[in-house]
């Protein structure tokens, strides 16, 4: 692999995050709430290409330098990627609710019923 052309991929790369981590000081308060998925995807997908992922193959590297923003490729491919996730986190909440053992592996509020929580969990197993 040529160091030289990865180090372009690479610069590229971080130019494209300085860039849109510029644009998003231009949002309002409410937008950059909502923009919360797409920061972190861009985040995200920054942090993995500059610091943790093997670039091996030349021609990986060659295709990422055809594109102007190679980082939106890559944070755009990772957010869609991100609510096939969502489809197990939605696995995780049933999981949870359907779990009797979760009232004495976590602490209570105080002043609880358990047996109201008993009915809770009752009703969620049904």
């Amino acid at each position: 692999m040529t160091e030289t052309k990865k180090m372009r991929l690479i610069d590229r790369i971080e130019s494209n995050y300085f860039n849109y981590k510029e644009s998003l000081g231009s949002l309002s308060r409410e937008k950059l709430i909502g923009s919360a998925r797409r920061i972190t995807a861009v985040s995200e997908a920054y942090e993995m290409l500059t610091r943790f992922y093997d670039w091996e193959e030349d021609s990986e590297i060659d295709f990422f330098l055809l594109f102007r923003d190679p980082l939106a490729i890559v944070a755009d491919a990772w957010e869609s990627r991100k609510n096939e996730i969502m489809e197990d986190f939605d696995c995780t909440m049933f999981d949870i609710a359907y779990n009797d053992e979760i009232i004495s592996e976590y602490p209570l509020i105080g002043g609880v019923d358990l047996n109201l929580c008993s009915n809770v969990i009752s009703f969620c197993s049904e």
